[in-house]
């Protein structure tokens, strides 16, 4: 709060008005007042952007989320009271309203010749500065007024939010369909395979779900009921890892129409997307990002290719799903193709496990609008079985550009049927799989009493959005994402020490006794690789403190984590391996020290060596970044950290032929393993090894 602006608020009270008035009656928005003609008259009003005095004539220029339009406050025109108490008075961020007269500046600028004005709102901190808005993009997120205020393209980008759902809407209402609301608490997490939220509903006494769909099982009750097409736009939340194309809270809109199969729902789902997009970018051709950020030109004219899922993973990595019947089979094929997934695969049903191999191997290759048809039923325990293959069902997905947008199928209506198939889900999640379907009795009953062939649709909202107006990370299309709270000093002063079991998820052991012997064996066995060695045990201390681990201990494994690495001609089979093991030598504590080097070389020692500690989730995602900054600043004329800037480091990892060798997966697992966003965790990294850049010699 500036103190400032606290006394000029106190001051216009003092003076018998008011700092914050009621209201104010506007004629025209600010973009509209720019098309009026000289000497018209008008009102309006907005947000004080722009403020400078030219003697006796002041400039400034207002702000609405339709545009901006000048103002001039003219002493001989207001009279020199009026004038001296708006130019004292006035700051930016303030919002002001005006009544005055349209001319045009000798420069031909439009503006608002001054009569009367009023002081609407004190503002009681100053708006970002005004050539930079909101660079840092936690902040973005976090403070979203302030993304809005400084940033017209985030403007445009809600607004054109907006504008998609509501066209989404009438598409759907001139197609016949009825908008419905569906329950929020459920008490079955039923319409799809995720884990969901629990919560406790006190007067009832039981535990409930937060949905973890848009009513699927309950819109198509609906059917059962009579309704014969239904539509519902629906926040959804699902309890599951964060990364740029997924939240735990998202929009989605699900539909579903009797009478029709999943060819049916393919039909229509060309026709609504190429409908929308051609009526909202004048044209079915356009360019989106894909999954690594790269603008693609795509286009949505129908048809669409269609595709099955088993064809595109038999493509990618040799392996048939048709030939492999159960899930240690495939678990077999997926080793023996040396496939590393992103989940513990030993836990995984067949159908999750096909679903996570097709994410791994084939989705990041599709780039233009392709469906995905032919799942198998294991995947798909709401979608009806093929008549011809029984083994699969009668679903498509809509792919572009890697992300994931549409899923639909013909719905099963045979209670039996349906029934068999949540047995299957639930004896899946009984035995660790929490993405399993659950048993929904009360579904299958309403499906007793008959409902008539139907096919649903399921597609998010801030998935499509954030295609079209070219963003990778879905927080830039949602208004107000979910964050972790910040934290004061004065908080961080006063926290609890973490408990026993609190330090055990932190770190499995603890041993900065070793800090002195971890310099030394630098000394003695690294060389090329000593800098990049000495950055990320710096980075890894700074975490520590951030998590609350222990700093010396942190410090140590990044020390020594890549200790080997001078020594094996870059052989990753061996690394991490026999000679580590020899180079570190008898010391106290070594097992443990091992342990968690070797955790980060996952491939080979994920099974042995997971990454559930706090630590080794950081050395994993921190070991990659270090080396990918120093590659950066190598590049750079004065080869300097200080001149490498946090955009720096992202825009490089987009181009993949820049630092081949570096996994940028990798570090953007900070997401998800850390909870962190890339760019802060970009912004830390960097920060942390600018601090030591002398000792490394950038």
């Amino acid at each position: 709060m500036d103190e400032f602006r606290l006394k000029k608020a106190q001051q216009i009270r003092d003076q018998g008005g008011q700092p914050y008035m009621p209201n104010f009656k506007r004629t025209k928005m600010l973009a509209d007042a720019k098309e009026l003609k000289k000497g018209k008259s008008c009102s309006i009003a907005g947000k004080v952007m722009l403020f400078r005095q030219m003697g006796k004539m002041t400039f400034a220029t207002l702000q609405d989320y339709t545009g901006r339009m000048q103002i001039a406050f003219k002493e001989d025109e207001i009279g020199e009271k009026e004038y001296e108490r708006a130019i004292s008075l006035i700051d930016l961020g303030d919002v002001v309203g005006v009544k005055g007269e349209y001319f045009e500046t000798k420069k031909g600028e439009p503006t608002i010749l001054v009569k009367k004005w009023s002081l609407l709102t004190k503002a009681l901190r100053p708006p970002p500065e005004k050539w930079h808005g909101i660079a840092n993009q936690e902040t973005a997120w976090r403070q979203r007024y302030l993304d809005l205020m400084s940033n017209n393209e985030t403007m445009k980008r809600f607004i054109f939010r907006s504008l998609f759902i509501k066209k989404l809407r009438e598409f759907y209402w001139k197609n016949d369909f009825i908008e419905v609301e569906t329950p929020t608490l459920t008490n079955t997490a039923s319409g799809a395979l995720a884990t969901p939220f629990v919560t406790h509903h006190e007067a009832y006494d039981m535990d409930v779900f937060l949905r973890i769909a848009a009513g699927e099982t309950f819109q198509k009750e609906c059917l059962v009921g009579g309704f014969d097409r239904t539509f519902e736009v629906a926040r959804c939340f699902r309890n599951e890892g964060l990364d740029p194309s997924h939240l735990q809270d998202f929009t989605m809109v699900e539909h579903y129409s009797a009478y029709w199969d999943y060819e049916d729902n393919m039909k229509f789902t060309e026709k609504m997307l190429s409908t929308l997009i051609k009526d909202l970018m004048s044209s079915t051709k356009i360019k989106i990002p894909d999954r690594d950020g790269k603008l693609v030109e795509v286009d949505f004219k129908p048809p669409w290719p269609r595709v099955s899922i088993a064809e595109v993973i038999k493509r990618d990595c040799g392996i048939d799903i048709n030939s492999t019947k159960t899930a240690d089979e495939l678990r077999s094929a997926i080793k023996s193709k040396k496939i590393r997934l992103e989940v513990d695969i030993d836990i995984l049903g067949l159908g999750n496990l096909i679903d996570q191999l097709y994410k791994k191997v084939s989705r990041p290759k599709i780039n233009q609008p392709t469906f995905l048809t032919n799942h198998p039923v294991e995947l798909s325990p709401l979608s009806r079985r093929n008549d011809e293959n029984p083994d699969v069902t009668d679903r498509f997905q809509l792919v572009v550009c890697g992300w994931e947008i549409v899923n639909a199928y013909s719905e099963i209506v045979d209670p039996v049927d349906q029934a068999n198939r949540f047995e299957v889900q639930s004896s899946a999640k009984e035995k660790g799989d929490s993405e399993a379907h659950g048993k929904d009795d009360e579904f299958v009953k309403a499906l007793e009493y008959g409902c008539p062939p139907c096919s649903g649709l399921g597609m998010g909202i801030d998935r499509i959005v954030a295609l079209l107006t070219q963003q990778t990370n879905i927080r830039e299309v949602v208004l107000f994402p979910l964050l972790k709270p910040e934290v004061d000093d004065s908080e961080k002063k006063t926290a609890s020490k973490p408990s026993k079991k609190d330090k055990k998820l932190l770190q499995h052991a603890q041993y900065g006794h070793l800090l002195p012997a971890a310099h030394g064996l630098l000394e003695e066995h690294a060389d090329k690789i000593k800098e990049h060695l000495i950055a990320t045990g710096a980075v890894m201390e700074v975490f520590a403190k951030k998590f609350g681990g222990d700093p010396d201990t942190w410090r140590v494994v990044g020390m020594l984590h890549d200790l080997d690495w001078d020594h094996l001609e870059k052989d990753m089979e061996e690394h991490c391996g026999q000679t580590l093991d020899e180079l570190i030598g008898e010391i106290e504590n070594k097992d443990e020290l091992l342990a968690d080097i070797r955790s980060h070389y996952a491939e080979k020692y994920g099974g042995e060596h997971p990454l559930e500690s706090q630590l080794r989730k950081t050395l994993y995602c921190v070991d990659e970044l270090t080396g990918f900054i120093i590659a950066v600043t190598l590049v750079r004329p004065s080869k300097k950290l200080e001149d490498v800037k946090v955009k720096s480091v992202t825009k490089k990892m987009k181009d993949k032929a820049f630092a081949a060798q570096v996994d940028r997966a990798q570090i953007r697992k900070c997401e998800e393993l850390l909870g962190i966003e890339l760019n802060e965790f970009v912004e830390i990294t960097l920060n942390a090894m600018k601090e030591i850049s002398d000792e490394i010699g950038l």
